[in-house]
């Protein structure tokens, strides 16, 4: 008696659905990150940084 089993045969038809679909999920996972931070960072004060005036800066060697 012949049987057919195709449990050990090779896929035919492999599908990119599931690549692709992980790879826009972590693309959109991504971008709400940093929009959550952007928008988080613009509610708090600016940070003000203050160059030294040219007369405290070392003479060139």
């Amino acid at each position: 008696m012949v049987t057919h089993d195709n449990s050990n045969m090779p896929e035919r038809r492999a599908t990119a659905a599931f690549p692709i679909g992980l790879i826009l999920l972590a693309i959109c996972a991504i971008f709400a990150y940093l929009a959550i931070g952007g928008a988080l960072l613009e509610s708090e004060t600016e940070t003000v940084v203050y160059t030294p005036p040219a007369a405290d800066a070392p003479e060139p060697r």
